[in-house]
């Protein structure tokens, strides 16, 4: 949850509600060098440099920056009389590959409907090409890693013999 804080973040950092990271970082560094306490002794100046971390911190996470826009639509230098005065209402995506409109079942009559048809709506998979896994039974030697391994010495055997029998002839 966002904390409201006694200035709005924007107008402490000097920028606008649509500027970039680097735009937020420069500005924090530069009021960084110009208010810090160790440079600029005094009590003004110790308070003013915490107002401008705590803006710092909230605007360099998109999350926490996101949240607080949201929170506070009509604060900062780009507020005016046409600003929302509310936050917009985003439904959240759908779990399921139904369509909203045509959702009639609850989740738990969905859980117990037997899967033997589609539902409505419902996206049908495609089938997998995958051949199904054999059984020890079923098994012939050729399907082995070894058939593998033998028909890869024996060709090296044949090209090595190929190389002795160039180099005598």
């Amino acid at each position: 949850m966002v904390e409201q804080r006694a200035g709005d973040p924007y107008t402490v950092l000097g920028v606008a509600r649509d500027a970039t990271p680097l735009q937020v970082a420069r500005a924090h560094r530069r009021l960084a060098k110009q208010f810090h306490p160790d440079l600029h002794p005094g009590e003004d100046a110790a308070g003013r440099m915490r107002r401008i971390n705590e803006a710092w911190r909230l605007l360099s996470s998109p999350v926490r920056r996101a949240a607080y826009d949201v929170a506070h639509p009509t604060t900062g230098p780009a507020a005016n009389h046409w600003a929302p005065t509310r936050r917009t209402i985003r439904p959240a995506a759908p779990t399921t590959t139904r369509i909203w409109a045509e959702w009639r079942a609850t989740a738990d009559e969905t859980r117990a409907a037997p899967r033997t048809m589609r539902q409505p709506g419902e996206v049908q998979l495609p089938p997998t090409r995958r051949p199904q896994p054999m059984g020890p039974e079923e098994r012939r030697f050729r399907d082995s890693g070894w058939a593998a391994v033998i028909v890869a010495g024996l060709i090296l055997i044949l090209l090595l013999a190929a190389i002795a029998i160039a180099k005598l002839g």
